[in-house]
């Protein structure tokens, strides 16, 4: 059985470093980017319906004020 110097020990795990980066590239970032445009969309319903509350609570608010006064 013979030793494998360290400069080959190295050279095979930067060829295994860099098999997982292409696969963390090509597959993951994919699967994370197609997710955070999901949560994108989500966020962009979530503020609309806060404004239309919002909108609303102003609103009723004014009026009951304006109630009040008269």
């Amino acid at each position: 059985m013979t030793k494998k110097s360290q400069t080959e020990v190295n050279t095979q795990a930067i060829r295994e470093i860099k098999t997982d980066i292409k696969i963390i590239k090509n597959n993951h970032l994919a699967h994370i980017e197609k997710d955070m445009e999901k949560q994108s969309n989500k966020i962009e319903k979530m503020d609309a319906r806060l404004w239309w509350v919002l909108g609303l609570l102003v609103a009723s608010t004014a009026l009951g004020a304006a109630g009040g006064i008269l």
